[in-house]
Order: structure tokens, then C-alpha cells, then sequence
């Protein structure tokens, strides 16, 4: 795959990198800046290839209905297609130095009411179903496990794609499918308080002693019950896991960075996030290879370790907690064993677990933590994720390391970090109690720590801020709203229910 397409402003490409020494100047990409519109032919060609790369050959329905996804085509730009994706920006805003090393916050949540950064990998999955909906009048239904911040980003683009009139609530459903325990991550709306779209857009609650397992219970449905949905209702089920259009909507994070940044000095660049599977960071640097295409490759990729005028390519710092520690664990040790997690001896006055003080403690891992395995932001559900090979390779290539943030951690750092996202134009929570979404907290927490232990010598270092809310900023889906599924057979019936011409209302 060799993708060279580049649109929209042309604005910083060829600004030469400053000097190591200098403080750059204090750019930003404007706010409001909406990278899907701005490098929509970029992301169309990007679609289509990625999804011809993933594509394998599959029986034709109705032999086996649970492959079926669209083709890799987006439709062309036009008026109530700008508005339906003007719900995704982003923007680059520099943050206080640390320890001499410049530090930039990558806002992807920069629209009004976006809620992740789920919003615009999200709208792209939504417009291709639509387009494919449209070209061929096939209903589809997206069925999408997720730990709740991918599932509103999904409810919240069908909504906008029938609200700025792309789709009949008849042509694109959602079903979403998420732990109980994250029922809190799901975003209320018309999509649940209008009785019809409600049962045709239903959220079902899964009450599974592990929140990763609703991607099992969807699999399984989709062996065993797609095809008899597909016969029965004549409505395609899309079982969204597939990367493509998330991984081409992370690219852009590149060109953002390089319209605000420029090309990183001489002393590198890192660039930071906390992560489930890491998709994001991969995202970023596929697009990395696209805005400075000379000299990709095939497959889209950069060979060697600098780009054009011997310019340092993205280092990345992975940043998890105690409960899902994967990603880390192999990159450092190349197994996703707990083995890797060092030892925790528990300090009863304190009731807090320290790393033992008699040796030299791991930097790469919390001192001190309420508990080994805490869960800080139950989002990070994910184990073994299937993207470490990849990962581990591009920061032993490339440059970077992985650390592991506690919620002790967090808590000590929260009022500082608190002031810094606050001259930012992101406001946390006064009471860390009432945050309800701590990637970027823990991605900040992780940034100090790695420099402060000496991790990190970059002299500068960008956070990709991938999610922060209060659970005052958004009120849930009420639970009396909302569905049961712990089985197949349960989801099966909450489907055909959606799916039926004459639901009863709820």
C-alpha cells in the first residue's frame, strides 16, 4: 500500500525544525480544526487501501453472514457530509515545561461535545455504513462491544448522521454492547430517550465477572446467530472490531501535529498516550509516513529511524495501569506474564502496597499503589492485545518505553495537573472522585514520572489526550433504559426485537 495523497492547508509542512536549544514558537492548530474534512481525500484513499489490505477471501452470503463488512468506500464531500463530521477536531496547545523538556498537549477531544477519541474513527465507520446502505439499500446494524467510550461515539454518529439527514433510522442501527460496570461511560440521548430509536438502537448490559468478554459474546453471536438474523430480517450485522477505519482516522493525528509542530529538532520527539491496545500510537505513526511520504515503502511504512533531512522519527511512551499492564510487559520483557510486574509488600498503617525499599524499586512501575491490580479507568480492559508484536517493535525500533501509572500516583499529581490542563482550555474536575474518564490523566501522570526517573530524555514530549470528562459533564443512560444480555440467546432476542418492524415500545 503506497499512499501519498496530502490535502488540505499546507500551512507548517516545510517549516524547517528549530534549533534543540530554542523554545519553538507557541503554535497551535486553530480551535476547531476538523481533520476529516480538511484531509478528506487523504482519509478516503487511506480507507479504501487499508480495507483492501485487510480484506481475505470470504463465502458470499447467506453462507456465512457473520463476515460481512462494507467496501472500503466513503462517499465525496459535500454540504451535510462537512456538518455531519465537523463533530470530530483536534488541536496541539503547548503546556508548561517539565524538567527543561517542552510539553504539547494533542487534544483530540477538542469539538464541543466530543467525549473521546473515539468520535472520529467512529463517524467513519458510521458514513461508510450509510454509503453502503445508500448504494445498495441493504439495512445495517452495527454490533459493537466496547468498554463505553466507543459505544457513545458510535450511538452519537448514527444520531448525527440522521440528524443531518445522511441516514433513516431504518438503514444504520447501533447495538451496543458494553459492561455493566461501565454503563456510566455511555452517554445519554435522544438515541435512548426517544422510545423508537431507543429499541432500534438499543444499549444492552453485559453483568460478565470480566468486562473484556463482551468482544466474546459478540463473536460468538456472530457465529451462531448472524446468519439466521440476516435470513430472518434481511439486515446486515456488521461486527465492528475491525481497525481500519479508527487506524485511518489516527493518522491524522500526524498531520495535526505537523501543521501546529513541524518537524521535530534534533533531540527527538515522544509521543505519549494511555493505552488499551495501542492502536492510536500505530494510527499516528502510519500517518507520520503520509506527511512526509519520500521514501515509504509498500506497505506504507518508513524505513531506518529518521525522515527526510535526517528528521528523528515519533518515539512513543506507552502508558498503562496496574489491572492491564500488557502492552508494557512486553515490551519489556516480551511475554505478558505478571511475572514482569515486580513485587508489592504491603504497608498496614498506610494501607498502601509499596515496591520493596530494601532493593532498587522498577521505574517502570508505580512505588506505591492502593492495590497491584487496581483498575483506575476500567476503558483499559483489554489483555494480550493482539497489536504488542507491532508496538514493542516500533519503540525498540524507533525509540521510547512504557511505564505504569497507580491511582496514588494520579491522586498526588491531580492538583498540579488540574492547574496545567486548566491554562489549557481543559477543565478537570475539582474533586478527582467525580472524574470520569482518566486516560489523560494517566497519560500525564505517566509523562512526569518517566522524566523525573529518567525514562524519557527527549526534549520534547507530546500527550495525545484521548479522553477527559466529568460524570457531571454528561449524564449516563439511565439503567431503566437500557438492556440485558449475558447469552446468546438474550442478545438474539434483543437484535430481532431491534430489528422488528413493529417493536413494542418500552
Amino acid at each position: 500500500m503506497t499512499l501519498t495523497a496530502r490535502t488540505g492547508p499546507a500551512s507548517s509542512r516545510q517549516r524547517a525544525a528549530p534549533p534543540d536549544h530554542a523554545a519553538p514558537p507557541d503554535h497551535s492548530a486553530p480551535a476547531g480544526s476538523r481533520p476529516l474534512t480538511d484531509h478528506w481525500d487523504t482519509v478516503r484513499t487511506l480507507v479504501r487501501a487499508l480495507h483492501e489490505r485487510a480484506a481475505t477471501p470470504a463465502p458470499p452470503p447467506p453462507q456465512d453472514a457473520a463476515v460481512f463488512t462494507p467496501d472500503g468506500e466513503l462517499p465525496p464531500l459535500d454540504g451535510p457530509l462537512r456538518a455531519y463530521l465537523s463533530a470530530a477536531a483536534a488541536r496541539v496547545v503547548r503546556l508548561p515545561d517539565h524538567r527543561s523538556t517542552r510539553l504539547h498537549l494533542l487534544d483530540l477531544c477538542a469539538a464541543p461535545k466530543a467525549r473521546s477519541a473515539q468520535s472520529a474513527g467512529a463517524l467513519l465507520v458510521v458514513a461508510r455504513a450509510v454509503h453502503h446502505a445508500r448504494c445498495t439499500g441493504e439495512r445495517i446494524v452495527l454490533l459493537a462491544p466496547s468498554s463505553g467510550n466507543a459505544a457513545t461515539a458510535l450511538r452519537d454518529a448514527v444520531l448525527r448522521a440522521q440528524r443531518c439527514g445522511l441516514a433513516h433510522p431504518d438503514q444504520v442501527r447501533v447495538v451496543a454492547l458494553v459492561p455493566a460496570c461501565s454503563r456510566y461511560k455511555v452517554a445519554d440521548s435522544a438515541l435512548a430517550r426517544h422510545p423508537e430509536l431507543r429499541r432500534r438502537n438499543p444499549l444492552v448490559l453485559y453483568h460478565g465477572s470480566e468486562p473484556g468478554a463482551v468482544h466474546e459474546l459478540a463473536a460468538a453471536y456472530c457465529r451462531e446467530r448472524a446468519h439466521a438474523l440476516r435470513t430472518g430480517t434481511g439486515a446486515a450485522l456488521w461486527y465492528v472490531r475491525d481497525p481500519v477505519d479508527h487506524r485511518a482516522a489516527d493518522a491524522l493525528r500526524a498531520f495535526v501535529e505537523q501543521d501546529a509542530l513541524g518537524a521535530a529538532g534534533a533531540g527527538g520527539r515522544v509521543h505519549a498516550q494511555a493505552v488499551g491496545t495501542g492502536s492510536g500510537l500505530l494510527g499516528h505513526r502510519l500517518g507520520s509516513t503520509l506527511v512526509e511520504p519520500d521514501g515509504t515503502d509498500g506497505a506504507g511504512e518508513r524505513g531506518g529511524t529518521a525522515g527526510r533531512n535526517g528528521t528523528p522519527a515519533a518515539r512513543y511512551l506507552l502508558v498503562q495501569q496496574l489491572h492491564t499492564p500488557d502492552l508494557v510487559l512486553h515490551l519489556l520483557t516480551g511475554s505478558f506474564s505478571r511475572e514482569g510486574v515486580p513485587p508489592y509488600a504491603y504497608d498496614r498503617a498506610r494501607r498502601l502496597h509499596h515496591q520493596p525499599a530494601g532493593g532498587t524499586p522498577d521505574p517502570h512501575f508505580p512505588r506505591t499503589a492502593h492495590h497491584p491490580q487496581e483498575i483506575l479507568e476500567p476503558t483499559f480492559f483489554t489483555r494480550a492485545p493482539a497489536t504488542a508484536p507491532e508496538l514493542s517493535a516500533l519503540v525498540h525500533t524507533h525509540g521510547g518505553d512504557g511505564i505504569v501509572v497507580s491511582r496514588y500516583e494520579c491522586l498526588a499529581r491531580y492538583p498540579s495537573l488540574r492547574a496545567m490542563l486548566r491554562a489549557a482550555g481543559v477543565e478537570l474536575p475539582a474533586d478527582p472522585a467525580r472524574l470520569g474518564e482518566w486516560s489523560l490523566v494517566m497519560a500525564l501522570t505517566g509523562v512526569l514520572n518517566a522524566l523525573d526517573r529518567g525514562l524519557l530524555t527527549e526534549s520534547e514530549v507530546v500527550v495525545h489526550g484521548t479522553g477527559s470528562y466529568g460524570v457531571d459533564d454528561r449524564p449516563p443512560v439511565p439503567g431503566p433504559l437500557a438492556r440485558y444480555a449475558d447469552s446468546v440467546d438474550e442478545l438474539h432476542a434483543v437484535l430481532t426485537r431491534a430489528l422488528s418492524p413493529r417493536g413494542r415500545r418500552s
